[in-house]
């Protein structure tokens, strides 16, 4: 079983898949039992200088848009991201920091579709059932579940050698190989 988890300042957001989804709910109800390894939707380290880590300019070469780790609106959720890494990995679960819009743009799961609105979030849902079975009761998710699948997917894909981790000096992230 793979874990993604949804970092949000409020709230985050877990998922559990297999082959399909098992279980999305709030981090905190998690049971961390038989988890393979988890993917955290957020930056797990800061650039050493400069905006953006070497990890992130290697994204932006490749086209893929993001918001540097430090930027005011976004570093609670990179602190909150780093701590929630630390507590699994002192655990002892293997843990890596994904990007669910990568994974999007990787696999072409609705790309250009925003996430914010319910016919939006259902455009990727179902292009997301290509890579993993959603059952009925799943199927209403918001955009911090779908980010939360996405990022257990993304640390599933890497774990069959369907992925890459892009490494720097300050940081590394997973993304899938393109398909």
């Amino acid at each position: 079983m793979y874990c993604g988890i949804d970092v949000g300042i409020k709230k985050c957001v877990a998922a559990v898949i297999t082959d399909k989804v098992l279980w999305i709910g709030n981090y905190d109800e998690l049971e961390f039992e038989d988890l393979k390894a988890v993917g955290v939707d957020a930056p797990l380290s800061f650039p050493i200088s400069g905006s953006y880590r070497e990890c992130e300019r290697r994204l932006i070469e490749m086209g893929i848009r993001l918001f540097p780790p430090k930027a005011s609106f976004f570093k609670k959720v990179s602190l909150k991201g780093i701590e929630i890494a630390r507590k699994l990995t002192s655990k002892g679960f293997r843990v890596f920091e994904v990007y669910p819009y990568a994974t999007r743009v990787i696999l072409d799961i609705a790309p250009k579709v925003k996430k914010r609105k319910r016919s939006e979030t259902e455009k990727i849902r179902k292009e997301l059932e290509r890579f993993v079975e959603i059952p009925k009761s799943f199927q209403k998710m918001n955009h911090d579940e779908l980010d939360a699948v996405i990022s257990a997917l993304t640390v599933k894909l890497f774990f069959e050698g369907k992925g890459t981790e892009i490494s720097g000096k300050d940081g590394s992230i997973i993304i899938p190989n393109k398909k």
